[in-house]
């Protein structure tokens, strides 16, 4: 081989090594990279309490709502001829911003303590709402950058509800499917050893109050459904910060203009007592 060759190889794999050091810089830089629209904390005192407050009236009416919705279907049962023919409940409609729902679950998941069990993993959470999509976000100590889910919520021609995962990202790249893989199996094997003891405790109360297992069981078994694409029942629990939780039928979904609007149904006992027999047998997971 000639001098000129030999350099020229040289010159050659010199150019495709700093072109792949290149490369792997600019993806070390993507993953380590925070996203445009990631600004945790980005709240004063005062509007952080503020936001936490208004998050709360909305969901303390929606829990008064089902209050009344409650005492009215038990006075009709108790005098069906005297009762009027207004209906026991009424759809509602709320609406929060993201402002409202990163105040509200700091706030809760300190007062339920939460935080202390996530901050093992996870940092800085944060919600974000862009049109048609919910975004939810924050540091995850393991991969060493801020992790993104980024959801298309719907409720389908059957009335189930859709969350469908658009994007993973890790800073501003894709998370590997392998990386996801990963996860997903973690998630699956605690929910499955865990599920067995939820079904079992679940109970709601005679005030509509699911206890911590029902509730439990209901959000793990629509992670679930996420996961592997699939509906779930169209049921959340709306808490509030000291008085549990109150679970309605969501009719309607919409995410638009940094806000997250939803039309409810507050459960009436019969319902609720589907629910928990539901819960119990595992029906829930079909998503029907």
């Amino acid at each position: 081989m000639t001098k000129r060759w030999k350099k020229r190889l040289i010159v050659t794999g010199a150019m495709l090594l700093g072109g792949v050091i290149g490369i792997m810089l600019v993806l070390w830089m993507l993953m380590r990279g925070t996203p445009d629209w990631y600004h945790p904390r980005s709240m004063t005192v005062e509007q952080f309490e503020a936001a936490a407050q208004r998050a709360t009236n909305k969901l303390a009416m929606v829990q008064n709502e089902a209050a009344r919705a409650r005492a009215v279907e038990n006075a009709q049962r108790r005098h069906p001829s005297t009762s009027t023919s207004k209906p026991a409940r009424d759809p509602i409609t709320v609406s929060f911003t993201d402002d409202e729902l990163n105040a509200f679950f700091d706030k809760w998941s300190v007062f339920q303590g939460l935080k202390n069990s996530y901050e093992k993993y996870l940092s800085d959470p944060y919600i974000v709402l862009q049109d048609g999509r919910v975004i939810l976000a924050g540091r995850v100590k393991e991969l060493g950058a801020i992790a993104s889910i980024h959801f298309e919520p719907s409720i389908d021609e059957q009335g189930r509800l859709e969350l469908r995962i658009m994007r993973v990202l890790a800073g501003k790249l894709p998370l590997p499917d392998a990386a996801v893989t990963q996860y997903h199996s973690k998630a699956s094997s605690a929910i499955q050893k865990k599920m067995p003891g939820w079904r079992q405790q679940a109970s709601i109360d005679s005030n509509g109050i699911p206890n911590a297992s029902a509730i439990d069981a209901v959000m793990s078994e629509m992670l679930m459904n996420v996961l592997e694409e699939r509906p779930s029942e169209p049921v959340l629990f709306l808490p509030l910060i000291d008085r549990g939780s109150v679970p309605v039928k969501v009719q309607d979904v919409k995410v638009q203009d940094h806000t997250l609007t939803l039309t409810v149904m507050p459960m009436t006992s019969d319902e609720r007592g589907e629910l928990l027999r539901r819960i119990r047998d595992g029906s829930l997971a079909s998503g029907t």
